[in-house]
């Protein structure tokens, strides 16, 4: 690609990706993607991996707008996936960011797992279970297994007011509980066991 990476997300800022696609094809989009999560890059420090612009297009609304351009794309980044861990990148990326309880969607996606078994394994690499029950179930019908789920962190600790108890899941506060000061460590001592 002779294309300037700075410009592509230039263009990307402006709003402007129907122009960059007359720059890039779709093959070229998937294959920077790929590229650029093939590499490694340190949480919370800048880099300057010249296929980041990919990266943003596929977070960009308007790149979004365009059904068949979304699904070719994602098609594309199962097809070049070169290992594993790029591949579960599509599916925790932008295969999880496409599944909706749109039945058109829902039906593409099981036809695509139920033809291809890379397809399948970014599958599993989706984490759905906000998108309801049904959905849910046809994804996990599709893989042919069961998805992963968070796991709640459950915490029973004092509050910070002397006589509270906080009970906090995954590290926000959900019920704060009030007692006698001298009863709160027996009282969470009694809640832990039965939580």
């Amino acid at each position: 690609m002779d294309t300037d990476p700075r410009k592509l997300e230039e263009l990307i800022l402006d709003g402007q990706v129907d122009e960059l696609l007359t720059l890039v094809a779709l093959e070229q989009v998937a294959a920077a993607w790929c590229g650029y999560c093939a590499r490694t890059h340190l949480p919370g420090v800048e880099d300057d991996d010249p296929d980041w612009w990919a990266v943003f297009l596929l977070q960009d609304g308007e790149f979004w707008s365009d059904e068949l351009r979304v699904r070719t794309v994602i098609d594309l980044l199962v097809e070049l996936a070169p290992d594993d861990k790029v591949l579960g990148a599509v599916g925790a990326g932008p295969l999880e960011n496409f599944i909706s309880d749109n039945e058109d969607r829902l039906v593409w996606i099981e036809r695509r797992a139920a033809a291809s078994a890379r397809f399948k394994e970014a599958l599993r690499h989706v984490w759905i279970w906000s998108l309801g029950p049904n959905v849910l179930a046809r994804v996990e019908r599709a893989v042919g297994e069961e998805l992963a789920r968070p796991t709640n962190k459950v915490e029973i600790v004092p509050g910070e007011l002397p006589g509270t108890i906080h009970i906090k899941v995954n590290d926000e506060l959900v019920e704060e509980t009030e007692t006698d000061v001298e009863h709160v460590e027996k009282l969470i001592r009694r809640l832990r066991r039965h939580s």
